[in-house]
């Protein structure tokens, strides 16, 4: 259907009409030449058409097409191509069915594990199972088109992601799951998780807990080995007494050896365990041997000390020893850092502080003798006036030996004041403040906090007491610490940097799941220890065949960053170069398989159900695919829509409109020419 409008009133219709009439009229009247009248007539008939029409395309009409579009319903088929239905052949049921309804339905496939993929596949290797980002991608894409249903190839097991059964309640598809696997426990022998740390250093002795779970196993003698490379560090043998066994094994490993570390813990396997990879676990452990030693000494219990306390045991590179100063009686250059709280009563400790080159944190409280703090070190002589007053926190802006975030720096002036000393303090040139005392509103050149970095020793000295209150204040508004653990570990990382440390710093991981990106994050700094990326850095990954692989990392903000995708499964060494400087960082590591998908392998049938029924869809299995496609197929959802879509076009940009005029004048032209008319 369609119809022609014009901006212009209707009369003008019939205005080019005259036009055309009068034109052709005026044009063969007096024709002589022409002795047959239908033929004159003929002329003036499509000459006057000619011209009428060619004046009605000059009023500008518009034509309105109406033209309806059928739309087919939509059948969505996902399969599940993770691991736990390898031996699952999903791939040829699910194509058949597409072949079947791709004459009624617009069919569209996909398969996932971790996330959603356009089309079918033939084999199952994904290592992860998420449905909740199955459902999330399908109402995405299909939201308010003509979906009859979602065809869901599974088993019912997922390892990722929201439970589906509270997406589904969300999804207004029907959901008609296709059940695959065997919903009957077989035997299987499996390590179910192992808990450990990660990180251990070099000379301890760090636990490994491992969860050994056993099914239909009763009476059956099995043997769990622990191994180092070849060399076998633990065995124990176990007696599975119950159908469905579970138990836990502790025991520790020695570190020895820097560097990451691979264990592998294995389960001897049964006669007739068809599933043989979950007896196998790989562990990854990195061994450092660069903990610091921490002294914290004090004379008396405080908040203040609990506080800074809780912010260093979150560090897992320090290892923090406690003693009252009069106990002290141990070397205290074994020590990386000393931090000194209130005051001691015999001299030596004093000396044996004074005398060492370990950096030495001294917080100055109402406790503190003053005297002996400025005996104790040259970088702030404070003559008190025996009073204590409130000031709060004010940012030098000009300090440089370390940076600190946005977030930290906004919130130091909200922190609640603190208790110092009254009284003139005197600064040695070497020192740098990084808060200074603010009261009122008058920041004055009095220090809180900074910092001595002599020949000698680094020095940082805290004049104030109850700064625990800034961590309260923190939590209370944030329900965190972020910048109260930012602003103490920062000032101790200072203390602990020595001077020779490389000006080039590498972040990585040294165990990534397979298919999972590798991401390393570089920094580098200046002689302030700024961070600068005003060089270039290059990576060289190699293999454990030698092969190498080239990169380059990206500048972003302050630092370096560098995505390399994922690699194969194996050990891998890498060289990280700052170009035309010689500052290099050497390292491994080790791309594991994910083992996640192997740990159960019971189809969930049950879970099927209930997104079928939840969803106003039905469960099937692979033999019952025709029913499936029937029950689809005569669903109130089978049904298509049609839609009236309209489109507006100025005639005279139609093709076949100017065509047609030609051809019009075209014909005269010929006529007039055969009888000789010029």
């Amino acid at each position: 259907m369609f119809d022609i409008s014009t901006n212009l009133p209707s009369w003008f219709i019939l205005l080019a009409l005259v036009v055309g009439l009068v034109y052709g009229f005026s044009l063969y009247q007096k024709e002589d030449k022409i002795e047959k009248d239908w033929l004159k007539n003929l002329l003036f008939l499509i000459r006057a058409c000619f011209v009428s029409f060619l004046c009605f395309l000059l009023l500008g009409p518009i034509l309105n097409l109406y033209i309806q579009q059928k739309e087919k319903p939509i059948l969505i088929i996902v399969q599940d191509a993770s691991s736990s239905l390898q031996e699952q052949n999903n791939f040829d049921i699910l194509n058949g069915l597409h072949q079947k309804a791709a004459n009624e339905f617009q069919v569209f496939p996909f398969h996932f594990s971790d996330h959603l993929k356009e089309g079918l596949v033939k084999e199952n290797k994904g290592l992860k199972t998420n449905y909740a980002a199955v459902f999330d991608e399908v109402e995405s894409k299909f939201t308010g088109r003509n979906v009859a249903a979602l065809v869901l190839a599974t088993d019912g097991l997922y390892n990722m992601g929201e439970n589906p059964t509270y997406k589904s309640n969300t999804t207004t598809i029907p959901i008609f799951p296709i059940a695959f696997g065997d919903t009957l426990q077989q035997q299987d022998l499996l390590i179910k998780n192992v808990q450990y740390n990660e990180v251990a250093f070099l000379g301890n002795d760090f636990p490994v807990e491992v969860l050994i779970a056993a099914h239909f196993c009763k009476n059956k003698v099995v043997e769990l080995k622990l191994i180092d490379d070849d060399q076998l560090l633990h065995k124990e043998k176990l007696t599975l007494r119950t159908a469905n066994f579970h138990q836990k094994i502790s025991f520790k490993i020695y570190a020895k050896q820097k560097g990451l570390k691979k264990y592998k813990l294995q389960l001897s396997s049964l006669e007739g365990e068809k599933n043989k990879l979950n007896n196998t676990y790989e562990i990854f452990v990195d061994v450092l041997d660069s903990k610091h030693n921490i002294l914290l000494l004090s004379n008396n219990t405080h908040p203040d000390i609990a506080a800074f306390k809780s912010v260093l045991s979150k560090h897992k590179h320090y290892n923090i020893e406690s003693y009252k100063i009069e106990k002290f009686d141990g070397n205290i250059e074994k020590y990386n850092l000393v931090v000194l709280f209130g005051k001691a009563y015999n001299s030596e400790i004093i000396q044996k502080i004074k005398s060492s080159k370990v950096p030495l944190l001294f917080f100055v409280g109402a406790k503190t003798n003053i005297n002996q703090f400025n005996t104790l070190q040259d970088a702030l002589s404070i003559n008190v006036k025996n009073s204590l007053q409130e000031v709060n926190a004010a940012e030098n802006e000009h300090f440089s030996l370390f940076t600190i975030s946005t977030a930290l720096s906004n919130l130091l002036p909200k922190l609640p004041p603190i208790h110092t000393y009254f009284g003139n303090y005197q600064l040695t040139a070497n020192s740098e403040v990084f808060l200074n005392q603010k009261i009122g509103k008058i920041v004055t050149k009095k220090p809180i906090l900074f910092f001595q970095n002599s020949t000698n020793k680094k020095v940082g000295v805290f004049v104030g007491e109850g700064f625990w209150k800034w961590k309260l204040m923190e939590f209370s508004e944030q329900k965190q610490n972020n910048c109260f653990d930012e602003l103490f570990l920062k000032t101790t990382q200072f203390l602990l940097l020595n001077d020779d440390k490389s000006k080039f710093r590498l972040k990585y991981k040294h165990k990534i799941n397979a298919n999972s990106p590798i991401i390393f994050e570089a920094e580098l700094y200046n002689e302030s220890y700024e961070l600068v990326t005003k060089d270039d850095i290059s990576l060289s990954i190699f293999d454990e065949k030698g092969k190498e692989y080239a990169f380059v990392f990206s500048k972003h903000n302050n630092s370096y960053q560098l995505n390399v995708s994922s690699f194969a499964v194996g050990d891998y060494t890498f060289e990280a170069q700052v170009y035309e400087k010689n500052l290099i960082r050497k390292g491994n590591f080790s791309v594991i398989p994910f083992q996640l998908e192997m740990l159960q392998t019971k189809a969930n049938h049950q879970l099927l159900y209930n997104l079928a029924y939840q969803s106003g869809g039905a469960l099937f299995y692979p033999d019952k695919i025709d029913l499936l496609y029937n029950k689809v197929k005569n669903s109130d959802r089978n049904q298509t829509i049609i839609h009236k879509k309209e489109k507006l076009q100025e005639m005279i940009n139609i093709p076949w409109i100017l065509f047609t005029l030609l051809i019009l004048i075209c014909t005269e032209w010929f006529i007039r020419r055969f009888n000789g008319l010029h």
